[in-house]
């Protein structure tokens, strides 16, 4: 783009990148695995953006490699996080396992979150998020593995592991959250802030969890301004 090539990898377990065979789906392995991912490109410094899991990364990376991470922002996350909003997406995400047609799942996603619009989930959303299995049917891409309650999380040591990382962050910090989060509470962005010392908070209204999903043009401006405040636009 005019500023900034952007890169996008999907982390073990998403997208299209290969399951672990092992199941270890760590943020310390995700963490690993970013590392490896920019030295193999060469990235020496760069701007780090993550949102929920890849957000709680994100914070990981750079309290682990300070020195590649020229502004970091994070996005609807941080080590407070509300169960029940966490809950509310991995209900979704387990009892809707199949559909019979992506415009099936897009009208399922659609009614779980109504503030985009039907025609850019079937565009966009079930395109990329879903896999077509041999009878046909259509499924998530991610490792079923996250939400069969067979992976173990101690949420109240990955919280306090977390709040001793970003207590490292030193470099040019936004924290975004959505104005209809119930995943990410004002408690827990201020507390996320008081760890980070001058950090910036930005909140996008018109948008819950997935910020630059329900509202686009709302998080490209709030990040925009942080990027033009910083003097790197």
């Amino acid at each position: 783009s005019e500023h900034f090539h952007v890169m996008a990898f999907d982390q073990r377990g998403h997208g299209d990148t290969d399951w672990a065979p092992d199941k270890d789906y760590s943020r310390a392995s995700m963490v690993k695995d970013a590392n490896a991912f920019t030295d193999e490109l060469g990235l020496d410094r760069f701007f780090l953006t993550g949102m929920s899991m890849g957000g709680a990364n994100s914070l990981a990376f750079t309290a682990n490699y300070p020195d590649k991470v020229e502004a970091l922002v994070v996005v609807d996350v941080g080590p407070r996080v509300e169960p029940k909003g966490v809950k509310h997406i991995r209900d979704f995400m387990k009892n809707y396992r199949e559909f019979e047609s992506l415009d099936e799942a897009a009208a399922v996603i659609h009614k779980f979150n109504p503030r985009r619009s039907l025609e850019i989930i079937r565009k966009y959303t079930v395109v990329y998020n879903l896999k077509q299995l041999p009878s046909g049917k259509w499924t998530w891409k991610y490792d079923s593995y996250f939400s069969d309650g067979h992976r173990k999380v101690d949420l109240k040591q990955m919280q306090d592991e977390l709040s001793v990382a970003v207590k490292k962050i030193q470099c040019p910090t936004l924290l975004v959250r959505g104005g209809d989060s119930d995943v990410f509470s004002l408690d827990g962005a201020r507390d996320l802030q008081e760890n980070i010392p001058g950090s910036e908070f930005a909140l996008v209204e018109k948008a819950g969890h997935s910020v630059m999903g329900d509202n686009p043009a709302g998080f490209e401006s709030a990040v925009r301004g942080f990027y033009e405040k910083k003097g790197y636009l």
